[in-house]
């Protein structure tokens, strides 16, 4: 089914089809990485990379190749959520 068709079932017009479908998709990834930040807290006890880097100079943290990996990943993530919350301020209400 088309856009056009699906605007026009709905009494939309297809911009806003399009706004809330593009919101929906960031909401949804912003919840999905957010999800994943989650985890890495309950497995170290950190919500930041600047929390994790701490730990891992006091030896909380032992440093393997895993630490380094879920360290690289949750920067990446913290990244991608604040990517996606920019994405979320400019498709707007």
């Amino acid at each position: 089914m088309s856009l056009a068709t699906i605007a026009k079932m709905f009494n939309l017009p297809k911009v806003e089809l399009q706004r809330e479908g593009i919101r929906n998709f960031l909401e949804k990834k912003l919840l999905e990485t957010k999800s994943e930040l989650f985890a890495f807290a309950n497995k170290y006890g950190v919500k930041s990379v600047q929390e994790f880097e701490k730990l891992v100079k006091k030896g909380n943290i032992r440093e393997s190749a895993e630490s380094r990996e879920d360290f690289f990943k949750i920067d990446y993530l913290q990244a991608q959520g604040e990517r996606i919350k920019k994405a979320l301020d400019s498709v707007g209400s």
